[in-house]
Parts: C-alpha cells; sequence; structure tokens
C-alpha cells in the first residue's frame, strides 16, 4: 500500500491494543495516534516500518516497556510517547541509532534508571523530556552538552542527583532547562547563569530556567527564573 500519513489523534471512540496490521503499511511516513484510549505493548510489527518519520502516541494507556528495536526506525524524527504507563530502562539504541531525532518525549511514564550515555550521539536533536518518570537516576551526563542543536531539556520529577555538569553552558540554543523537583545538590554552574543574559544579537537566549534552590545555589531571578 501507498499510505503515507496514517492519523487517527484525539478520536475517543479509539481503545484497544495498536493492531499488528500496521505493519503492512510498509510507506508510512508519519502515524498519529495520540489522545486515545490505547492500551497493551506495542506490537512488534510497528518496527518493520522502516519509512517512519513521526511516531505520535502520547496520552494513550500504552504499557510495557520501550523495545530495543526503535533503533530499526533510522529515519526517525518526532517521537512523542508521554503520557504513557511504559516501564524499564530506557534503550540505548535511542542514541546510537536514532541520530536523526529532533523531538523526543518520554515524560510521565514509569521508566526507571539512568540516561543512556549513547544520547550524546542525537546530533539533530531539540527536545528532551523525561519529566515525571520518578524512576530515573543517576546523573546528568556531561555529553548533553555536545548537543548543540538542544532547544530544551526537561528532568523535574525525576531522581537524577549529583552536580550540575559546566558543559551544559555550551548550549547556546537553550530555550528551558527544568531541574526543579530532583535530588541535585550544589551550585548552578556561572556558565549556564550565562545563558541567561541579554544578547544583543538575539535577546535573552534561556528563558525558563529552573531548580530546587534550598539544594542548588540559584540566585532568582538573576539566574533561575524560578526556584522550588
Amino acid at each position: 500500500m501507498d499510505l503515507e500519513d496514517l492519523d487517527f489523534d484525539a478520536n475517543e471512540f479509539i481503545s484497544g491494543q495498536i493492531p499488528e496490521a500496521f505493519g503492512l503499511l510498509p510507506n508510512l511516513e508519519s502515524l498519529d495516534l495520540d489522545n486515545n484510549k490505547l492500551t497493551g505493548p506495542l506490537p512488534d510489527s510497528l518496527f518493520d516500518i522502516s519509512t517512519l518519520h513521526s511516531l505520535d502516541l502520547d496520552t494513550n494507556t500504552l504499557t510495557g516497556t520501550l523495545p530495543t528495536r526503535f533503533g530499526e526506525l533510522g529515519d526517525l524524527e518526532i517521537m512523542f510517547l508521554d503520557n504513557n504507563m511504559f516501564e524499564g530502562t530506557i534503550p540505548s539504541e535511542f542514541g546510537s541509532e536514532l541520530d536523526k531525532l529532533v523531538f523526543m518525549t518520554l515524560d510521565n511514564n514509569m521508566l526507571e534508571g539512568t540516561i543512556p550515555e549513547t544520547f550524546g550521539n542525537l546530533d539533530s536533536i531539540e527536545v528532551i523530556q523525561l519529566h515525571s518518570n520518578a524512576g530515573i537516576t543517576g546523573t546528568i551526563l556531561t555529553v548533553i552538552g555536545d548537543l548543540t542543536t538542544l532547544e530544551g531539556l526537561s528532568l523535574f520529577d525525576t531522581s537524577i542527583s549529583g552536580t550540575i555538569p559546566t558543559d551544559l553552558g555550551q548550549l547556546d540554543q537553550l530555550v528551558f532547562l527544568f531541574l526543579h523537583n530532583t535530588d541535585l545538590t550544589g551550585t548552578m554552574p556561572q556558565e549556564i547563569c550565562d545563558l541567561r543574559t541579554f544578547n544583543d544579537n538575539d535577546g535573552k537566549r534561556l528563558q525558563l530556567l529552573t531548580a530546587d534552590c534550598s539544594k542548588v545555589v540559584c540566585p532568582q531571578p538573576e539566574c533561575c527564573s524560578a526556584c522550588f
């Protein structure tokens, strides 16, 4: 079949599991099923659609783990999986194989474990949202500071700990950085605070910066835009 775009978003009558038959659409580039009542795990056949550029499944009740077969969707640019009930760890393949990703939203699930080191390979990424996954632990990877296209990073309501790496100060395209309700400690690096200063060419760059200011020293409003 030549179908390239399948859009059933915000249809409350759509329920049950995602059909395995979707794997029979070899030319599908965009699959949009968000805001429905879908349940169950992702069908294995979904990862046979190597032409997918956009996968939008947010705001359902999908369950199970995130398969390593995501790495077979090498042309994926948009991946919205937020507001579901996915559990387990984030596969390293998200970084090592999906190097064309621009938007990745995994927030409001039940994910756990650390952020894969392979995220440093996401050369085109603009937005990473991992917030509201209390089981996500570990530290903020220094390699995230190498993601020069990154405009938004959201880690609030996780169990991320340690100090905030100065490397994030290299992200001169950053618009929002949400770090509140975490286990982070120390001082907000001056390199990040400097992103909040006014620039004659493009105005204020980092517009929203949050932290738990009782645990992370971050003067407001000179550095943090909001303290929690």
